[in-house]
């Protein structure tokens, strides 16, 4: 909780800068989902993934890529009932960007009430959600996160129907194969 309002804090000052790695999307979104298991087990939420294979590597800040997917993840199992389902997706769109997308069939949120959940601190003040316990700080530090990498974070829910948190990465970010190569020779 420290860590997540300092680093909004630290973005909101413009001082928070990225340590860029060559990254693995698969392997990022199997470490998260690792991370969730036992929470999701205990919640009774199937958590499956869908990776593209033949994605290429990324240029991000392999910490706060895995942040962005956690606090993503995390939401999804949180506000998602047991017996429940969540999806993980990572693919490329037709201009060559990255798509992330946790996709639960929680409980959802009216479309006028998502401004107010990307808002730090802000959660969404219905009956159904104020069950649940949190911060209100998991959305806007993911997007807040997606931007500093040139990305962005889109919402997508209805209620009772779940929601679609989907990041992008800029195809600008892709890892060329010739630099992949580079930097694995000069590992050796």
């Amino acid at each position: 909780l420290i860590n997540d309002i300092l680093d909004l804090s630290k973005i909101e000052a413009g001082k928070l800068s990225l340590q860029d790695e060559i990254v693995n999307i698969g392997h990022l979104i199997g470490t998260c989902v690792r991370l969730v298991a036992t929470r999701a087990a205990q919640a009774e939420v199937t958590v499956t993934t869908s990776v593209d294979p033949d994605l290429p590597p990324l240029r991000i800040d392999s910490r706060k890529g895995k942040q962005i997917v956690l606090n993503l993840l995390s939401n999804a199992v949180k506000f998602t009932p047991p017996g429940g389902a969540v999806r993980v997706s990572a693919r490329r769109d037709a201009d060559g960007d990255i798509l992330i997308a946790v996709i639960d069939n929680g409980i959802g949120m009216a479309s006028d009430e998502i401004p107010r959940a990307l808002e730090p601190f802000g959660q969404v003040d219905s009956s159904l959600a104020r069950k649940y316990e949190g911060t209100g700080l998991g959305l806007p530090l993911a997007r807040a996160l997606a931007e500093l990498h040139g990305g962005a974070l889109a919402i997508e829910s209805a209620v009772g129907a779940g929601t679609t948190a989907t990041i992008r990465f800029p195809a600008s970010r892709l890892v060329k194969s010739t630099e992949s190569v580079k930097r694995s020779a000069s590992a050796r």
